[in-house]
């Protein structure tokens, strides 16, 4: 067995976690590589590029957020996502510092559950060429500089949901459903739902509303805007600068990302703990 280590470097408390974690490793002799970047901070030789992960080890360990996964989540093919949280909210990253040494050492054994997520997939075509993304929270439509708003036309397996007119449109997994799309006043989805969720943003449409649709359909996406480009955004990190009139393909993807769950979380609880839902204000 051997891990990776993937460390959000802008995060003191994740380089004080990845430094202990490497003693710890060390002293019982676990195999393991640091990520590239992270590696040069920790004066670690042992060191993989990122596009290397899944090819070099057997399970990642991300110290970060949940940022710090969905990046990661563009390298893992399939294998498993050990995340711990170091950042704020915490949904994937389900593992604090004092759990992690435990969860290891469960790994080990090969004593531990995971949870597969559903991902998108993002199609374009340029020339004779298709470009495809992936994204496990999210991809994006979004206007360019030009400040009028363009119109988005959304078709869902071939028929014409709607004409937009609002700044994007987002199309979300279940796992992002608590991201951008909860902000835009999407919908919270459970994470084994087998649907996708339609968010426009600051659509100036009185009636227009959030959709769920079932994960088996394909969206195509066209942009009428008068700017020279409009952005397709995969997840927060791959961006592209598309023309009017490109058409976008996003379906689901083959492809699914495997996280080890926390047996002790539940994603009620952790609804419940990260909004504050039913927080009693006047007892503090």
């Amino acid at each position: 067995m051997r891990f990776s280590l993937v460390v959000n470097t802008t995060r003191p408390k994740a380089i004080k976690a990845a430094e202990a974690l490497i003693q710890w490793l060390d002293a019982r002799e676990v195999a393991f590589l640091v990520e590239k970047e992270a590696a040069k901070m920790l004066n670690q030789t042992r060191k993989v590029k990122m596009q290397d992960l899944a090819e070099k080890s057997d399970c990642i360990i991300t110290l970060g957020g949940d940022g710090t996964i969905l990046e990661t989540s563009h390298y893992a093919h399939g294998k498993p996502i050990l995340g711990v949280n170091l950042g704020r909210l915490g949904f994937l990253a389900e593992f604090s510092v004092e759990e992690m040494y435990s969860a290891i050492e469960r790994v080990l054994k090969g004593d531990f559950k995971t949870e597969t997520r559903t991902q998108l997939e993002a199609a374009v075509r340029r020339g004779k060429k298709e470009k495809r993304f992936t994204a496990l929270n999210d991809v994006i439509i979004e206007k360019g500089g030009y400040p009028r708003l363009p119109i988005i036309s959304l078709r869902i397996d071939g028929h014409l949901l709607s004409d937009y007119k609002a700044d994007g449109l987002i199309i979300s997994t279940t796992t992002g459903s608590t991201a951008y799309n909860m902000s835009a006043g999407g919908p919270i989805i459970v994470p084994k739902s087998r649907v996708f969720a339609i968010t426009p943003i600051c659509p100036h449409m009185l009636t227009v509303r959030p959709i769920v649709i079932s994960d088996d359909k394909e969206f195509e996406i066209t942009v009428e805007t008068h700017d020279k480009n409009f952005v397709l955004n995969c997840d927060g990190t791959m961006i592209l600068n598309l023309s009017p009139k490109t058409r976008v393909r996003v379906y689901k993807s083959e492809k699914q990302v495997v996280l080890i769950s926390n047996e002790k979380r539940n994603y009620y609880d952790v609804l419940r703990q990260k909004f504050l839902w039913g927080k009693d204000y006047e007892k503090e």
